[in-house]
């Protein structure tokens, strides 16, 4: 085949795939690794991906930082790398555990990084360099069959010789027709994570009833219905973080028992957004399952960051709530700007009202 037959059977196939995603809607799924399960193999190729990862985007950084251009840089020749380590100690290493696919993909986001820098130096924005990295949490794999791919409750990812025992594979059965794409290695400095990204055809979905319901979020009341009902919702850090906060500003920066109180720490916050997300998970549910329409105001909560209502605001799921139900189709969402408080629904008159007046007439 020659070339020119090559690249209008690439934009064939680019024109197909974008009227098949008419019909289709983007879904990502994210299953957690069962640590409990992985050979001793397995967790060190994890975690090496990670290592690697790090060790390959700093060396990268430091390449540019010596005059090398990035943009004319072969994946396919880095092999060998050199890195500095805690000590500033310059080491040299040769990539054992990641592939040229992960690589590549390390040279792309970096490309766009630096082209999204020189964007907005154009715009007149002041902007930095690119930094060098302490850590590494997520790790992209692009091609479906070649870089991942589902075997039952495991995923297989290259790299990596047997596949990987996950939790959640459960909740891809009730969809059919799945077309799986590309896939995220997530690590929280804790526990270990698949995100998975697929295309499933669009569903028709029909308003269960007709029943209305306006939701007002706030800072004293987390969520409060046009029916008259409240939900406070605060989640607070534990006495235990807040001990290994203190245990951690006490210790020598870096060491190895520094290293330790902070992944304490992470796991600490990670059973926090566990149970904000399970709470906010189960008032979604209930609101979307007893209501054919959802009407809330596009309130900016990240603007709400006065000394009174900051705290309540981090303790709070209000951001997670609102990012939830505005995906939701069924659900309007009126401008921020609306006055909602002062606006009549029966003479659709707007009528001055004092921010005492917690009843209107």
């Amino acid at each position: 085949m020659s070339n020119i037959d090559k690249n209008n059977a690439i934009r064939e196939a680019i024109r197909a795939t974008r009227i098949k995603r008419k019909s289709q809607t983007c879904k990502t799924f994210k299953f957690k690794v069962d640590k409990s399960s992985l050979s001793k193999s397995q967790y060190e190729a994890l975690k090496m991906f990670f290592i690697e990862t790090k060790r390959v985007y700093n060396h990268l950084l430091n390449e540019i930082n010596n005059g090398k251009d990035l943009f004319t840089f072969d994946y396919k020749e880095l092999k060998h790398i050199k890195y500095y380590d805690k000590n500033k100690n310059l080491l040299e290493y040769d990539i054992k555990y990641i592939g040229s696919s992960i690589i590549s993909d390390t040279i792309t986001l970096m490309k766009d990084s630096i082209k999204g820098l020189s964007a907005s130096k154009k715009s007149g924005n002041k902007v930095g360099a690119l930094r060098f990295k302490s850590e590494c949490n997520r790790i992209r794999l692009r091609q479906y069959n070649v870089t991942h791919s589902l075997r039952g409750n495991r995923i297989k990812i290259q790299g990596i010789k047997t596949p990987i025992r996950v939790n959640g594979i459960k909740q891809l059965n009730k969809y059919n027709n799945i077309e799986y794409t590309t896939a995220d290695i997530l690590y929280d400095g804790y526990d270990y994570f698949i995100s998975l990204v697929c295309y499933i055809d669009k569903e028709h979905n029909t308003v269960k009833n007709n029943n209305i319901v306006g939701i007002d979020l706030g800072c004293s009341t987390t969520i409060t219905t046009s029916d008259g009902e409240k939900v406070s919702i605060l989640i607070e850090e534990s006495d235990r973080l807040k001990g290994l906060q203190r245990k951690l500003s006490k210790q020598v920066k870096r060491s190895n028992n520094w290293y330790k109180t902070q992944s304490k720490i992470r796991k600490e916050y990670n059973r926090m957004n566990n149970k904000k997300n399970d709470i906010s998970n189960k008032i979604i549910h209930k609101l979307t399952s007893s209501y054919g329409t959802i009407v809330i105001q596009n309130d900016q909560i990240s603007e709400w960051k006065d000394d009174i209502k900051s705290k309540t605001i981090q303790h709070s799921i209000l951001g997670r709530l609102k990012s939830k139900l505005v995906q939701d189709q069924n659900v309007i969402i009126l401008d921020q700007w609306f006055p909602t408080t002062k606006y009549c629904p029966s003479c659709k008159k707007i009528n001055n009202i004092e921010l005492s007046d917690r009843i209107y007439k």
